[in-house]
């Protein structure tokens, strides 16, 4: 970016114009007005600028000058430039300002047109000048991108890590001249508001009660009239004991009016000097004053109020006030509004034990004690009161300073006001409760510049507010707080009037936009009432945005019936912001109606019912489609739209809000197969879509974090509709239907990574299956499985096939540990795996070979390649099952060699790779757990165990350790038949290699030399007369054997090697060279797409026919004078040159002769060209 142009303008004619032209098509991304007598370049101090007035509006015309796009070719003409201005609008509030503008990269400039009530304004424009391309093409270079991540606060603007929480608030108090205390300041702004007298008078702030201004008793009335006005902080503790004492003497016998006035006293004590509620507390006899029969709804919420306090909720805390709140809640002729009431006091007490439990102990509950900061934010007295109380009380004040602050922690405090919030340490929650108390405070800074007004302190305190609002953890907090009735009212007022544009009005329409982001801000009524009051002209918000606020505050003003319109109404949606906030408004109105006992279910059922519908829950699921298929198309494989974090990060959201309705009215609602269906193919999609998200976006973007926590949304609502369709009787398979969905949808990738969805669509149907034997729920983990399973074998073995063997591991272990043997579904998929690999053995290489023998060597050795992976991934699942370190291992070495038919499958796969000259260490692997247990076993699988035994020894792949094995799956061969010849193969040429190996020979103990001479002796006792030789093995060999072993071998068998000597005569025969399948494959995306591609049968001329047949019979004409008048009647007589005839059989068949056969020979003439 560089400087383009520099000037002060001044306008001229009736218009007030002014006009800039650039020499060349240039495009503006930055302007920068610069105020009066300001130095814009410090190399030249002799130019300086000149604006007047301070602040207005600046309307700025742009020419649009289209840009040649990249994929133009050079070689065209030039697009003409359009007479086309593009407006935009500047507001100027003083001082030196960036305005940055976006002109994308198809437009650009040359003219440049202010206008505006101003006299000069001088400004600096920044940006590109376009050149000519360059006739030489530019590489493409591809870079990642990623949400710019959000910036922590600065030292001084973090009170989440000061030890004094309220420093950035007194620092921005001293900006106000003789501003009055802090504490003075929060007392006025929210609990003890003074009047429009007490405003003008010249002492004020400071005008304090005076307690002792009557030496006569007083009565409660007049005692809680004197309290309106704060009491001073110097007041002295014998001043305050006496007030005190005049009002416990003036308790008298129980009645409505003593209780009323005695909350009130309370309340109004709460935020006044910290020693007045204690020494109130400590010396009335509340039990005198309060019982069931006085505390009426008023009576309570003062108490609310006043419990803000913890000096006050703490003696509060006592059984016989919990059992008279307990008496009053059961109690049948108490109403409703009461027992809400009594409800958030009892709340409110319990909070204030666990807020101050959670300030010293690492091991509490936070959540309860968030929940008390989050509810006291909801109105002002009890946030005023509990403002106070943490800020004063020396109790409180030296519990937080306790807690040291940590130099490594948190770039921002945790959000904690959310349903959704995470786990956090103890470290975490007082660093969010430091920036709770910091954010208060300065909002009450922000009150009271307000009122006074301060136009210093009020500007910087809104840009500390619009600051916080960009970093997580305080937008939250912010977001929360700005929310309360004045401050709402203040930003309405501020944003009411903005012509000429402030810079506190900015910053109070930017903070206002932001409020809109979060649907629950429209459900306060203030916030609604300042956003349908906005108008024009405004100096941040545009007039699409204001319309766009202002349609959900519609929706929110009008209620229930809007909303359900909403959701009923729509049916085609674009998916931009809009439109999102619209949908998550319409939510959140319903979900505030479904809170209120008042409405509830029924309310809000009578108003779907009043629309002429029914089935809410349809609707739901049908927005919930439509925004998987969003998400998906945000998130695909494919080229996605230009990246908007900000919509994915909505879309996420408005997903979450309706899991929480869908969840409230499936229940409810009647569940149908399509219903359930729909459901799980959207929840499915949003689940993948969560961990594209995952890994496309930093961990800290807001689009990233509000995947994750829809994620868990998802396995919330689909286990617990899981856990809730068995029990209903409108849907007795609902859970089969789930699960089969689940496994088709996990195969229709739909633009995604097929192996990532598969992966992830596996894990939702983990979060579904019982979580283990010992799994409390109505329904035992093998019944469970009786039910879903076996309607799902099909979907089932599909889904398993498509799985990696890791997750094919897993799903094995996970089913046989929740059959318990029941159903046998383990049993199941292995025999599937097994029989898969078999055919890929036995009958995939025979039809390949005769199938490839018209393409290139390179697709047939491809196809070959996979079909050997394909069988290493099997023995790679068998091998990781039967490990010992496997939980199942017992039961896969049970099965396997128990059962008949896994034995057969698991024998000829084995036994076909040894024929096939194939190896793999997976293979020897098995072998080698399967022979101490082969006993048992069919025979085929126990001479395929032997058998690859001895093919390790001869690669090296096994140690001659094995030898035991080998002799014990041997010995269990006696009287079985087998194939000595194949047997005496591949001892010999094991036997060879540990001749010629050194490493064998000397890794020869006694027991491994005496199974050796061991097996000889079996293998030369069992031969057929005649065979006594030993394939494989020279007779140096063989004498080499001999002679490396007769020291090893034991006493006993000693003679049993000498006899081998003279019996056993060596037989060289070269073995065939056995080859290794690679762990990996690797092909290029040329061979995949020819493979997957159907075979193109070789054209051939078509037979003759007979000619006694009757040409026009197979030709049905109606009329059948239709001939003579066809168009095509000309093409009998054409002569066909080069390819024409080839041509004419591609028309299409209404133009071409149907009364004759194409030609079966065919003259092409050939043009030849002579030297």
């Amino acid at each position: 970016m560089r400087l383009l142009h520099w000037c002060t303008l001044e306008p001229a004619g009736p218009s007030n114009l002014a006009a800039i032209r650039f020499s060349s098509p240039s495009r503006v991304q930055s302007i920068r007005i610069f105020p009066t007598n300001a130095i814009p370049f410090s190399q030249c101090p002799e130019v300086i600028a000149r604006t007047e007035p301070d602040s207005f509006f600046l309307d700025v015309y742009f020419n649009a000058h289209p840009t040649q796009s990249a994929t133009q070719p050079d070689a065209k003409q030039k697009q003409k430039a359009p007479n086309a201005l593009v407006p935009t609008i500047i507001p100027y509030s003083g001082g030196q300002v960036d305005f940055a503008v976006n002109m994308g990269d198809d437009f650009a400039t040359r003219l440049m047109i202010v206008s505006g009530n101003f006299e000069s304004v001088s400004m600096a424009i920044y940006g590109e000048v376009l050149l000519e391309r360059s006739p030489s093409p530019v590489l493409y270079q591809p870079r990642n991108i990623s949400a710019a991540d959000s910036l922590p606060a600065t030292y001084g603007l973090d009170p989440s890590s000061a030890l004094d929480p309220t420093l950035v608030a007194n620092q921005l108090l001293e900006l106000i001249p003789n501003a009055p205390p802090l504490s003075l300041v929060i007392r006025l702004m929210f609990c003890l508001k003074p009047s429009n007298d007490d405003w003008e008078l010249p002492e004020f702030p400071h005008l304090y009660s005076d307690l002792d201004e009557e030496e006569l008793d007083i009565d409660l009335e007049s005692a809680f009239r004197c309290m309106s006005r704060p009491v001073a902080d110097d007041s002295q503790l014998d001043f305050l004991q006496r007030f005190v004492d005049k009002v416990a003497e003036a308790i008298g016998p129980k009645d409505d009016s003593q209780s009323y006035f005695m909350a009130g006293i309370l309340c109004r004590s709460a935020s006044q000097h910290p020693s007045l509620a204690q020494l109130l507390m400590e010396n009335l006899d509340l039990e005198q004053v309060f019982d069931t029969s006085n505390m009426d709804k008023v009576t309570i919420l003062r108490l609310w109020d006043a419990s803000a306090n913890s000096d006050i909720a703490k003696h509060l805390n006592t059984d016989w006030f919990l059992n008279l709140l307990e008496n009053i809640q059961s109690s049948p002729i108490t109403d409703r509004e009461t027992k809400e009431a009594v409800q958030k006091l009892a709340d409110r007490i319990h909070g204030w034990h666990a807020f101050e439990d959670a300030l010293s102990n690492p091991q509490t509950n936070y959540n309860e004690a968030a929940s008390l900061m989050k509810e006291v934010g909801l109105e002002e007295q009890s946030f005023g009161i509990w403002l106070e109380s943490v800020t004063t009380h020396q109790g409180l004040v030296t519990k937080l300073q306790d807690n040291l602050v940590l130099p490594l922690g948190q770039s921002h405090p945790p959000v904690l006001l959310h349903s959704y919030s995470t786990a956090v340490s103890h470290d975490d929650f007082i660093s969010f409760v430091r920036a709770y108390i910091g954010v208060s405070c300065v909002l009450a800074v922000y009150a009271w510049s307000d009122s006074l007004p301060n136009d210093q302190c009020r500007e910087r305190t809104l840009g500390v507010l619009r600051l916080w609002q960009e970093i997580d953890g305080y937008r939250e907090i912010v977001n929360h707080l700005l929310l309360l009735r004045q401050m709402t009212f203040r930003l309405e007022c501020m944003t009411a009037d903005n012509d000429p544009p402030t810079r506190s009005g900015i910053h109070a329409e930017q903070i206002l936009l932001n409020l809109a982001k979060n649907p629950r801000s429209f459900l306060r009524d203030d916030f609604v009432k300042c956003v349908l009051s906005l108008r024009q002209p405004l100096s941040y918000i545009n007039e699409d945005q204001r319309l766009s606020i202002r349609s959900a505050a519609l929706i929110a003003d009008d209620g229930l019936s809007a909303a359900i319109d909403i959701l009923i109404r729509t049916n085609s949606v674009s998916w931009d912001a809009n439109q999102i906030r619209i949908f998550r408004v319409a939510l959140s109105v319903i979900g505030n109606h479904l809170e209120n006992e008042e409405i509830g279910d029924w309310g809000v059922l009578e108003s779907v019912w009043t629309e002429e519908t029914h089935g809410i829950a349809n609707y739901l699921v049908d927005i919930l489609v439509n925004v998987s298929k969003e998400l998906t198309r945000h998130l695909a494989l494919t080229q996605p739209p230009p990246v908007m974090h900000e919509i994915i990060h909505q879309l996420f959201r408005l997903s979450n809000d309706l899991f929480a309705l869908i969840t409230h009215f499936g229940p409810i609602s009647t569940i149908t197969s399509r219903f359930l269906r729909s459901l799980t193919v959207a929840v499915s999609d949003i689940f993948v879509c969560t961990d594209s998200a995952d890994i496309s976006f930093s961990q800290t973007s807001s689009a990233c974090i509000a995947a994750q926590e829809t994620r868990q949304g998802c396995i919330d609502l689909v286990r617990g509709f899981t856990e809730l369709i068995p029990s209903a009787d409108l849907c007795k398979n609902g859970s089969t239907l789930m699960l089969r969905t689940l496994l088709e949808q996990g195969l229709r990738p739909h633009n995604q990574d097929p192996a990532r969805h598969v992966l992830q669509v596996f894990c939702l149907i983990g979060h579904i299956m019982p979580l283990s034997p010992d799994d409390a729920t109505d329904v035992t983990p093998s019944s469970w499985l009786m039910v879903n399973i076996p309607s799902v074998l099909v979907e089932l073995g599909a889904f398993f096939r498509a799985l990696d063997v890791e997750s094919k591991a897993h799903m094995v272990k996970r089913l046989v540990n929740l059959d318990q043997g029941v159903i046998g579904i383990g049993e199941w998929l292995l025999q599937e795996e097994f029989g898969i690999g078999e055919w890929l053995l036995q009958e995939e290489f025979t039809c390949v070979a005769g199938f490839m023998q018209s393409l290139d060597t390179t697709v047939t050795d491809s196809h070959h390649s996979i079909a050997q992976h394909q069988v290493l991934l099997i023995l790679r699942l068998t091998s990781d099952l039967i490990t010992p370190s496997s939980q199942v291992s017992t039961w896969a070495i049970t099965t396997l060699c128990t059962s008949p038919e896994l034995s057969h499958l698991l024998a000829v796969c084995m036994v076909s790779l040894l024929n096939s000259n194939l190896y793999s260490s997976h293979q020897a692997h098995i072998a080698q757990n399967l022979a101490p247990h082969s006993a048992s076993a069919e025979c085929s699988l126990r001479i395929a165990v032997v058998l690859t035994l001895f093919r390790g020894i001869r690669l090296h792949e096994l140690g001659c350790d094995i030898l035991e094995s080998a002799l014990v799956v041997l010995r269990s061969l006696d009287g079985e038949k087998i194939n000595f010849e194949e047997l005496q193969w591949e001892v010999g040429c094991a036997t060879s290699a540990i001749a010629c190996s050194s490493d064998h020979l000397s890794s020869l103990d006694t027991k491994a030399a005496d199974a050796m001479v061991l097996t000889l002796s079996w293998l030369l006792e069992n031969a057929s007369i005649g065979t006594s030789g030993l394939f494989g093995i020279s007779v140096a060999e063989w004498g080499t054997l001999c002679l490396g072993i007769e020291d090893k071998v034991s006493p006993d068998n000693a003679p049993l090697l000498n006899a081998l000597r003279e019996k056993i005569s060596p037989r060289v025969k070269s073995p065939v060279l056995t080859s290794f399948i690679p762990e990996s494959l690797e092909i290029s995306l040329q061979t995949i797409g020819i493979l997957l591609e159907p075979p193109v049968p070789t054209p051939s001329t078509p037979k003759r026919k007979s000619p006694s047949q009757d040409v026009l019979g197979l030709v049905a004409l109606s009329p059948p004078t239709a001939l003579l008048r066809s168009p095509a009647i000309t093409g009998l007589t054409k002569t066909y040159l080069n390819n024409d005839f080839r041509q004419l059989r591609q028309l299409p068949s209404a133009r071409q002769n149907t009364s004759r056969l194409p030609s079966m020979h065919v003259d092409v003439g050939i043009n030849y060209e002579t030297a």
